[in-house]
């Protein structure tokens, strides 16, 4: 808007113009000064002085001359000075050729557009332009509410936020993972610059602001590395962020009535998609539960349950049970870590299911290979990660079993999760994620220290007995660094880079090690005794005074 009552085709989009309607040729700078309807009987064009936007309807034209395009009609009105023409008609190539030529706006109206109504819009937009807005702010409400209780998809929704701030629109969800990006389509067809915005956002900055920053109070919108960012919440938790894309252009009051109308809606919209996911991963979490707690007898009762809920019974799987503690061994309540753990798996589309069973979360990841379960063990230690950091104690260890063919499988497969995670707790690792099929040796160790405690002592006293000391009494890193060179399977350059030592201090220690110990690490045989010693240490240090 400028003082001398004139407005622009991006302002008549943002703010006059019916939701859908597209800019087809022309700038979206062009200057208008008011908006005149075309009738099909003359005068067609009515008081045109030039600077106005013509209203058209190619059918009611028709109805006076069948022959007549919107091509032709373009031509006609450029001549007598409109700056731009909105049509409800298909905008074919050929009419935003001559609008091209002629140097005038096109844009295309959507089929059930009201001639008069938007008329009356854009002239009060130019008139009255704070009157327009309010009037713009309650139609974009109306609409999204609209959209809303029609069930149509976040998107939608969120197309009319961009269409209506003219900016690209984004939403992450409560671990700002991104869920849906739109950006408004009110520049010239095919011109990609929102969609270019989009691809260059520093998605990882967000992310690293969020743990900070993160916006808590509802309707407040902040400033973000995005541009303006605001929280959506759900029954008073937090689902996610609604965030306008433009750190260059400050928020108007109009923008912000149309962030909050948005951030209301798909509010909604995610309670609505929680609430279908939480039925649908109930049932899941109901047969899980029933299948722990039940026999043999009931499985084929089970497996049709499990097969209505949509998993694949025939499927590889890790079970992984996630435990929540204090720091005194307490198990902490589950209710809300449970949903975290579902929306993981909604968001990355995994087809597994989640229930609880006594004090653990029991969660099935299905495997493409059962021969590779890395990504499945790296899977589990991420949602780890997430529950850790909404837990107040932080401590959350997951167990994961081996690879399981087959829902006859499961039970086993939950023990050696619930085994991993106990095993992990009983050594004092409980806040990693633990795979069953690394504990062998510490089973068997820890079956021994119950029948031959004494014998485990004195072999571990008498193998690491001067190391120990060493490290006591010069505060030496001895112990610390032939742990590393077994971790590292011997190989010097990556022991050497795992300690952050140089390859000859890692040389002089080990041969350290070999001097005290009395053994020779070339060995096997004394390699397989002093690693064995090492896990032996762990398994003493279980004990109080051990």
């Amino acid at each position: 808007m400028t003082e001398n009552n004139t407005t622009t085709l991006q302002a008549l989009l943002q703010f006059a113009l019916p939701l859908g309607t597209t800019l087809a040729a022309g700038s979206a700078d062009i200057s208008i000064n008011w908006s005149v309807t075309v009738r099909a009987q003359p005068p067609a064009f009515p008081d045109v002085y030039g600077g106005e936007l013509a209203l058209v309807s190619m059918d009611v034209l028709r109805s006076y001359n069948s022959r007549l395009t919107l091509g032709e009609v373009v031509q006609s009105l450029a001549q007598v000075g409109v700056s731009a023409i909105a049509a409800i008609d298909d905008v074919t190539d050929i009419a935003i050729a001559a609008a091209n030529d002629c140097g005038v706006g096109l844009l295309a109206l959507p089929d059930d557009s009201n001639l008069t109504r938007i008329e009356r819009s854009v002239n009060t937009l130019i008139a009255n332009y704070t009157a327009q807005l309010n009037q713009r702010a309650m139609e974009i409400q109306r609409q999204l509410s609209r959209l809303a209780a029609e069930n149509r998809d976040l998107n939608s929704l969120l197309q009319i936020v961009a269409r209506a701030t003219a900016r690209p629109v984004v939403v992450h969800d409560d671990a700002g993972v991104l869920m849906a990006q739109v950006y408004p389509n009110v520049s010239r067809r095919g011109g990609g610059t929102g969609r270019a915005i989009l691809q260059s956002l520093p998605y990882g900055a967000f992310q690293n602001w969020l743990e900070r920053e993160a916006p808590e109070g509802e309707g407040a919108i902040v400033s973000s590395p995005l541009g303006f960012t605001t929280v959506l919440k759900v029954e008073k938790r937090v689902a996610g962020y609604l965030s306008i894309v433009d750190k260059q252009t400050p928020l108007d009051e109009f923008d912000r009535l149309v962030m909050t109308y948005g951030a209301d809606v798909c509010a909604i919209e995610l309670a609505k998609n929680r609430a279908i996911a939480f039925a649908v991963e109930q049932a899941r979490g109901d047969w899980v539960q029933m299948w722990l707690s039940g026999t043999p007898a009931d499985d084929d009762l089970l497996t049709t349950r499990a097969q209505q809920s949509g998993f694949d019974i025939s499927s590889s799987f890790v079970v992984s049970v996630f435990r929540a503690s204090t720091k005194s061994g307490a198990p902490l309540p589950l209710e809300s870590l449970i949903s975290l753990v579902r929306d993981d798996m909604i968001r990355r589309q995994i087809n597994g299911a989640v229930g609880q069973y006594v004090d653990v979360i029991v969660a099935l990841y299905p495997l493409e290979n059962a021969a590779q379960p890395q990504r499945a063990r790296r899977l589990v230690d991420e949602v780890r990660e997430q529950l850790a950091s909404r837990t107040p104690s932080g401590l959350v260890g997951a167990g994961i079993s081996r690879p399981a063919l087959g829902l006859a499988t499961l039970r086993d497969a939950y023990r050696e999760a619930k085994d991993a995670v106990s095993i992990a707790n009983e050594l004092g690792d409980r806040e990693q994620a633990t795979f069953y099929g690394d504990l062998k040796l510490f089973q068997l160790l820890l079956a021994l220290k119950e029948r031959n405690l004494d014998q485990m002592r004195r072999f571990h006293k008498e193998t690491l007995g001067q190391l120990v000391e060493h490290d006591e009494r010069k505060q030496g890193d001895l112990l610390r660094t032939l742990n590393g060179f077994f971790e590292a399977n011997g190989n010097l350059a990556k022991a050497a880079s795992d300690l952050d030592v140089h390859r000859n201090t890692l040389v002089y220690r080990l041969e350290r090690i070999a001097e005290l110990t009395d053994m020779n690490l070339d060995d096997p045989d004394n390699r397989l005794i002093l690693h064995l010693a090492l896990k032996i240490q762990r398994v003493l240090a279980t004990l109080s005074g051990g």
